[in-house]
């Protein structure tokens, strides 16, 4: 069954140690924090979100001096639980983007299932998709790659991971992990990526 990880950024001047109060003496709408435990530099908790109380894991972490929020949902519950995290936290949490170039490097080592191009400089075109089952050793690919966005790509990893990963640093895994072992994956691969500067 496939599994699914949002990522954000907390800015502002935000440390572990006050996001943990903020998080253990807050209640919000009907969220219920289930648990919360604090490891190094990181927060792993899990809530209940309403109306539904469908439980949720999340992680908070320090990363080469920011701070990133990892939740275990699709985009759309993400989105929900960000809000209310964010409440609860008393700080902002930004959708995380993927410049193109990262993205391309994260998935190089792999083999390419699938990927979508985004500002397409075709008449008539706004987005292309490519499918097969190595995308990237066509020339098509590499004619794209070199003038479009890229937007979303599957990929399967040196690992055997069959991975998909948005510019909005959405990640879905369709080989069978567990919601900690993508949110390992996730700190591994797509968090150095992020921290460091183009």
């Amino acid at each position: 069954m496939p599994v699914a990880c949002k990522v954000y950024e907390l800015t502002g001047s935000m440390n572990i140690d006050r996001i943990a109060k903020n998080l253990s003496n807050g209640s919000t709408e009907g969220l219920k924090l289930r648990s919360l435990d604090k490891v190094g530099t990181r927060l792993r908790g899990i809530v209940d979100l309403p109306p539904d109380g469908r439980q949720f894991k999340f992680e908070i972490l320090g990363f080469r001096g920011r701070i990133f929020l990892l939740i275990a949902s699709g985009r759309k519950r993400a989105q929900q639980l960000a809000r209310f995290l964010s409440r609860l936290i008393e700080g902002e949490l930004l959708e995380v983007k993927v410049p193109s170039r990262r993205l391309r490097e994260l998935y190089q080592e792999g083999v390419v299932k699938l990927v979508v191009f985004d500002m397409v400089r075709i008449p008539g075109l706004r987005r292309v998709v490519l499918t097969g089952d190595a995308v990237s050793d066509t020339n098509m690919y590499k004619e794209f790659a070199d003038v479009c966005e890229t937007r979303y790509v599957l990929f399967e990893t040196r690992e055997g991971v069959l991975l998909g990963v948005s510019d909005s640093c959405s990640v879905v895994a369709l080989s069978s992990l567990t919601d900690d072992e993508l949110f390992e994956l996730v700190k591994d691969r797509i968090l150095p990526l992020l921290a460091t500067p183009l």
